[in-house]
């Protein structure tokens, strides 16, 4: 699934949700984030925004923040403007600069995606990363990565070590990171996916970075700056 699959309406066949399920959590952990920092933000910014749930999510821990979502399908963007009153959308390339910018499941989805975090260096002062930490083990076991090639357009895989790489490689330092349980808090409830649930979840407790490796379940969110 190449870029234009945003466009013409190949991710929203496979997708029809643009994933607005998630969004509720996915900015729980940013607002976390934001307030371990003691960051105040008047202004955020989501790039990637899909149908806008994560920026309407926040609105309420941020009533006097300006809140702006850029992506480059349109048709993205008019369900974000249908669901989301009171909440600034546009369609293609952020523009401007913020003070915080969200960047969520994002990267792994860009054809030059070194260019793509480069390019975002000059539009905040401080950006969040969420990005699934899909190189694991298990997956290259299981065969794990082309299913999310096909039905979510991922193109790039990484590990926390690979993550980390890409951000401070294209100019940015990093303040923070933290695993999320990006899959096994959505996981299914057949017995299969149970089970290794729980033994994602109970290596976790154990020993945090060699179990996301072996095992995967998680993302990694980072808090990051443009370097100097």
């Amino acid at each position: 699934m190449h870029q234009e699959a945003y466009v013409d309406g190949r991710y929203l066949g496979s997708n029809p949700t643009w994933h607005a399920e998630d969004s509720a959590w996915k900015a729980h952990h940013c607002q976390a984030l934001i307030e371990e920092l003691d960051l105040r933000p008047s202004s955020i910014c989501d790039v990637g925004c899909g149908a806008g749930g994560v920026l309407a999510a926040m609105r309420d821990a941020y009533p006097n923040a300006e809140l702006h979502g850029f992506d480059i399908s349109p048709t993205a963007i008019g369900l974000a403007r249908e669901q989301h009153k009171g909440v600034h959308f546009s369609e293609g390339s952020p523009d401007g600069r913020y003070d915080v910018m969200l960047v969520m499941d994002v990267i792994e989805h860009i054809e030059d995606c070194f260019g793509f975090a480069r390019e975002l260096t000059s539009h905040a002062d401080a950006l969040l990363f969420n990005i699934p930490l899909e190189m694991t083990c298990l997956s290259l076991l299981r065969d794990g990565l082309m299913p999310h090639r096909r039905a979510l357009g991922h193109i790039h895989y990484f590990n926390k070590d690979t993550a980390l790489a890409l951000l401070t490689d294209t100019g940015y330092d990093i303040i923070a990171s933290r695993y999320l349980p990006s899959v096994v808090d959505f996981a299914t409830r057949d017995p299969k996916t149970r089970l290794l649930t729980a033994m994602q979840r109970g290596g976790f407790r154990v020993a945090q970075d060699m179990s996301v490796l072996l095992l995967g379940g998680y993302s990694l969110l980072v808090a990051t700056r443009p370097r100097v």
